[in-house]
């Protein structure tokens, strides 16, 4: 299902509040003009019975108009509160089943494209384009009450005089189109959220590497560049609210040559319909604006929902957790709790791609169920040493697990690994904080959590890509014995990589690439 689908079957599950939100919008623009509009036309009406005389005054109906005026004062507030009720809720409600739903696409997607997502365009789109969108939905009645609140305005100002209506249409016909026009957006231009994104993607990748940027003294070349994409998003910014501007002050403008022309048309008429006349016009130009804002948002709506329907209509790549067998470097290996598979080769032979392939990152081809991965480059979690052991179990394991069998299986993952003293001797243990990416750990400390989090999972066969890179000589040999010693007892395969002499011992296949 394509997202457009997607998103049009969604909208349709809250189609009912979507339908009411339209329907409170357009009685709200209703009872703003109507109450503006009966207001004029009743405090003008009853200083011309005034300054007729006692007799006139005594004879005006004062009742109707003052009851009228109530009832449109309290319909526009109930009504304003049942449109952002149904509004709120409906837009609320959808975007919290889209964005799992778009998580969902990204984790069962390709990993060779969806891995070419950066972090920074990741979270411009998850927050800012999701956020875009709940606002389109929100503003979904806003054509309702612009159209409505323009067409009560037109009646209001008809009883005065047609003429008055006709030029009321054709002005507010000339602010729309004028508003229309400004707004409007070459294909290519950039808009801000995508300047965002391009800010934020190369923020997050300066940010991994602030040792290199400090040992290099490149702060000031990465300084501005970073300056650079400030100013293009600024620049977006500064546009948009520039032709905002412009379009208000087109439309002020509008109005006032609007309202000079209803009142000449309206010359001869009473005092008081020339006084609901325009004031009903300026209420139809309020509502107007109403109607310009959100056909101006379009572009930017059309642009976050093409950004999202990226994520979203990535081919899926359906997997099993059972193999036959894998073929590494031209020979065919069985994968099961027996294997014990080195695979050697000079560095960019392409150990580290063979392994990924198998285990699903590059291509449809893998089957990630068998295997528990240790890549070389591990990312950690930014959170607790809880946290990103825990990560490594599936929802179901994890409610099968109690706290205390929790904390039993995360102590033997960090004894294997040789960190288990380590984070017992921190105030907090477990759930201590390791900062962005385990930036308060050391290199040797991160690359064996990372291990220990490969541990976790219970999977057939582990893979490690150079486990103990970083590691001394005494940590590394008591690493591997640990490691042998757990394979042995737990029954489970190995596919290694290494170039180091320690950790070869543990496997009795080699393949080399």
């Amino acid at each position: 299902m394509s997202f457009d689908d997607y998103f049009k079957k969604l909208i349709d599950r809250f189609g009912t509040r979507l339908f009411l939100t339209a329907v409170f919008a357009a009685g709200v623009s209703v009872s703003a003009v109507m109450l503006l509009g009966i207001s004029g036309w009743f405090l003008t009406g009853a200083a011309v019975a005034g300054a007729a005389g006692v007799l006139a005054a005594q004879g005006f109906n004062y009742l109707l108009p003052s009851a009228a005026i109530r009832f449109f004062a309290i319909a526009r507030t109930v009504l304003r509160y049942g449109e952002r009720y149904t509004g709120h809720s409906a837009a609320l409600r959808a975007m919290a089943e889209l964005r799992p739903a778009l998580l969902g696409r990204v984790l069962t997607s390709d990993p060779q494209n969806t891995l070419r997502l950066s972090r920074g365009d990741a979270s411009s789109r998850f927050i800012q384009d999701v956020a875009t969108l709940e606002n389109a939905l929100v503003m979904r009645s806003a054509p309702w009450a612009g159209g409505a609140g323009i067409l009560t305005a037109l009646v209001l100002t008809a009883i005065a005089s047609p003429w008055a209506a006709l030029v009321l249409l054709i002005f507010i016909t000339c602010a729309v189109a004028a508003s229309l026009y400004i707004h409007r957006r070459p294909a290519d231009d950039l808009s801000e959220a995508a300047a965002m994104g391009d800010l934020k993607a190369r923020f997050f990748s300066l940010m991994a590497l602030l040792p290199d940027i400090r040992a290099y003294d490149l702060g000031a070349a990465l300084l501005a560049e970073l300056q650079d994409l400030e100013a293009k998003l600024f620049a977006a910014k500064t546009d948009t609210v520039g032709r905002e501007a412009v379009s208000n002050a087109a439309t002020t403008a509008l109005t006032g040559l609007c309202l000079a022309s209803i009142a000449m048309a309206s010359l001869g008429q009473p005092l008081a319909h020339m006084a609901l006349a325009l004031l009903a016009g300026s209420m139809g130009f309020e509502s107007a604006t109403i109607l310009t804002r959100a056909l101006s948002q379009k572009p930017g709506i059309d642009q976050a929902h093409a950004r999202l329907a990226e994520i979203h209509d990535q081919p899926l790549v359906e997997r099993t957790d059972t193999q036959a067998s894998v073929s590494i470097g031209g020979q065919t290996f069985t994968p099961d709790r027996t294997l014990r598979l080195r695979i050697d080769g000079p560095s960019g032979s392409g150990k580290t791609r063979a392994i990924e392939t198998l285990i699903g990152l590059r291509g449809a081809s893998g089957t990630p169920g068998l295997f528990s991965h240790c890549p070389q480059d591990a990312t950690l979690l930014t959170g607790t040493i809880r946290e990103n052991l825990l990560m490594a179990i599936s929802d179901a394991a994890l409610k099968a697990l109690s706290r205390v069998n929790q904390e039993q299986k995360m102590l033997e993952a960090l004894d294997t690994a040789c960190l288990k003293d380590r984070v017992m001797a921190l105030p907090k243990e477990l759930d201590t904080w390791i900062g962005d990416g385990g930036v308060t750990l050391s290199g040797g400390e991160r690359k064996r959590l990372a291990l220990a989090r490969a541990l976790m999972r219970e999977a057939p066969i582990l893979v490690l890509d150079e486990p103990t890179e970083g590691l001394d000589l005494a940590t590394e040999a008591r690493v591997v014995k640990n490691l042998a010693q757990r394979l042995a007892e737990r029954s489970q395969g190995l596919i290694l990589i290494s170039h180091r002499e320690g950790p070869r011992v543990l496997s009795d296949q080699v393949v080399s690439l």
